[in-house]
């Protein structure tokens, strides 16, 4: 065979293998094209489920910048949202599935809530079209309207308008002290308030976190003391910041001021155990004694006899004043009050040993 029919011999099958496979490729393509138009409408469909979140007061007022979460059926986190001025966020693109919607009203006087939602096409039709959910919150106010160390009683909440930067900072220091980041929850509470100087939630929350930290040292107290006597400037009617401001002063040794503050603490919040606590400490401190007493008892009498901190402070100031079978009676009220203590042999043995001296008297 020639170099020219070879040539053209291999010319023809190549045509004819090319030809074979553009139709074989036809035929191929054309068998899917129904399953891609379906599956490109079911990507547009699920593009188009939502499920839509109203945020509201218990007065039925929106909340604004309350975030909320979204989480897959294993708890992951699928998209955070911070609500608008109408109290609403939307999730959209969602997938058919079950889902857990959270609402994280940090920085707020109310408690945290979730709902579950469940994202269902009830159409007999594959494409029956998208799935719309909405739900609704109605957030109630925690027992205590402070979210740091301190509880305080539901009442009028103390409303500032904050820059946006302050607190978005803010924000995020709470957020990173719930996960237990306390070196970055301290440095963004810092910085929201070198953004606003006297923002009151973050000097708050700032200075009754130092007052409660573990290991803290004079020098906590101290930073506590200044942030609170600003938070108390800011606002007077703060049980935390008062109260707070009061314990550091107690702890600096500020026996007089400590005093003022801890009782205007009880004034803010007569169902305070802590509060009437730490009083009956700072009046026994600055040497009265009965009116350390009777604050003590009255720290017990809200406590109805289960705080047991309160019971080991009465058996101190009675076992000072030579009130030996009185001091007994409170250390076995602690161990009731705390069963399991470590000091539990020790402590017995000091019950009696009162005992023994209140027999001889």
């Amino acid at each position: 065979m020639s170099k020219g029919a070879s040539l053209f011999l291999g010319l023809a099958l190549g045509a004819s293998v090319a030809g074979h496979e553009s139709s074989s490729a036809a035929r191929s393509s054309a068998r899917p094209l129904a399953a891609t138009s379906l599956n490109y409408l079911n990507a547009t469909l699920q593009a188009r489920n939502t499920i839509s979140v109203n945020v509201y007061s218990g007065s039925r007022s929106p909340l604004n910048d309350i975030y909320v979460e979204l989480l897959d059926d294993v708890n992951s986190t699928v998209n955070r949202q911070r609500t608008t001025g109408s109290g609403r966020v939307m999730f959209s693109g969602l997938a058919l599935g079950r889902y857990r919607v959270r609402v994280l009203p940090y920085g707020t006087e109310y408690t945290e809530q979730v709902r579950d939602v469940e994202l269902v096409n009830y159409s007999p039709s594959s494409t029956g079209g998208s799935v719309d959910e909405q739900v609704d919150f109605y957030l109630k106010a925690r027992e205590g309207v402070n979210s740091g160390p301190f509880a305080a009683p539901p009442g009028v909440v103390f409303v500032q308008d904050v820059p946006d930067g302050a607190k978005r900072i803010y924000d995020k220091g709470v957020l990173e002290l719930r996960e237990n980041k306390q070196k970055e929850g301290f440095e963004s509470l810092r910085k929201a308030i070198e953004i606003f100087p006297t923002y009151y939630a973050a000097l708050e929350r700032l200075g009754t976190e130092y007052v409660t930290v573990a290991g803290a040292t004079p020098a906590h107290y101290e930073a506590a003391r200044v942030l609170l006597t600003k938070a108390t400037e800011v606002n007077r009617r703060g049980f935390p910041s008062t109260f707070g401001l009061g314990l550091a002063q107690y702890r600096l040794k500020m026996t007089n001021e400590a005093v003022e503050n801890l009782k205007r603490a009880t004034t803010l919040h007569n169902q305070s155990v802590d509060a009437y606590l730490y009083l009956g400490l700072a009046l026994n401190q600055a040497g009265k004694t009965a009116e350390a007493e009777a604050t003590l008892k009255r720290a017990s009498e809200i406590g109805k006899g289960k705080a047991a901190e309160v019971h080991f402070q009465l058996a101190r100031l009675y076992s000072g004043q030579n009130r030996y079978s009185e001091a007994a009676n409170e250390l076995e009220l602690y161990l009731k009050a705390k069963p399991g203590t470590p000091d539990t042999d020790k402590m017995k043995q000091t019950i009696q040993q009162l005992r023994e001296k209140a027999a001889k008297k």
